[in-house]
């Protein structure tokens, strides 16, 4: 993160026991923060919306060597957390969201001040038609040969 940078606050639930920081289902991961610079692409299909982030997980890119299957050749391992925000919207209107979206993270107001929040424990968004959020990160590794 980039100091200065404007913060993006997605609060899905309250944080409580059950609250984790990685889970590829997008369950129990409650509240986050992430820097606005981060976002890497933003995506639609029905009734969803993905905001994806470039590293913003817990990990460092890593790349590291093992055997491969018949214990003789080393591959490549290539460690890769994924994060994003899938936002859920009203029937019909995420080219409406992604546009409000990309509007929100251009307009010059935004680039001072307090973050952006999207609280969907008190229901409040900075842009219409966003009805719940879902947290999601997961850790893949990919076998380069």
């Amino acid at each position: 993160m980039i100091v200065g940078d404007k913060l993006m606050v997605f609060h899905a639930s309250g944080v409580d026991s059950s609250t984790v920081t990685s889970a590829d289902n997008g369950t129990d991961i409650d509240l986050c923060a992430l820097p606005m610079s981060s976002i890497t692409s933003v995506f639609a299909e029905e009734d969803m919306v993905y905001i994806y982030f470039k590293e913003a997980g817990r990990f460092e890119l890593g790349i590291g060597t093992d055997l491969d299957s018949n214990d003789t050749d080393d591959e490549v391992l290539k460690t890769m957390e994924q994060t994003f925000v899938r936002l859920t919207v009203a029937e019909g209107k995420e080219a409406d969201v992604v546009k409000d979206f990309a509007a929100l993270c251009t307009a010059s107001q935004v680039h001072s001040g307090n973050p952006v929040v999207f609280d969907a424990v008190n229901s409040k968004w900075p842009i219409n038609n966003v009805t719940a959020i879902q947290i999601r990160r997961h850790l893949t590794a990919h076998a380069l040969a």
